[in-house]
């Protein structure tokens, strides 16, 4: 009997193909959990909820091998943020902001 050598597309669960699951985690990994060399911690803080803390530090601890630190995480989700939305965000603050003058 002859093995079948073709490349078979697994289904996960949800109905999206295992090599699409794959794919994405190592797009976000590249994405979210690379450390720019130039980048440093700031002199500011921000506070979050400790359920978002707790997620995000446990993100870069298992998914990062905890090879970047927290702040450089943000960042990156920060200038994602900023990139996709740029266009909406100045449109509405552009309808928002009155002059003084």
């Amino acid at each position: 009997m002859k093995k079948n050598n073709k490349k078979r597309n697994v289904v996960a669960d949800n109905g999206i193909p295992e090599v699409m699951i794959n794919q994405a985690q190592n797009n976000y990994e590249q994405a979210f959990l690379q450390m720019d060399i130039e980048q440093k911690r700031g002199s500011k803080s921000i506070y979050l909820s400790p359920e978002y803390h707790e997620r995000l530090t446990r993100i870069v601890q298992i998914i990062g091998n905890d090879k970047i630190p927290l702040f450089a995480y943000l960042n990156n989700i920060l200038e994602h943020h900023f990139n996709v939305y740029e266009d909406a965000i100045t449109k509405e603050f552009k309808e928002k902001y009155k002059g003084l003058f």
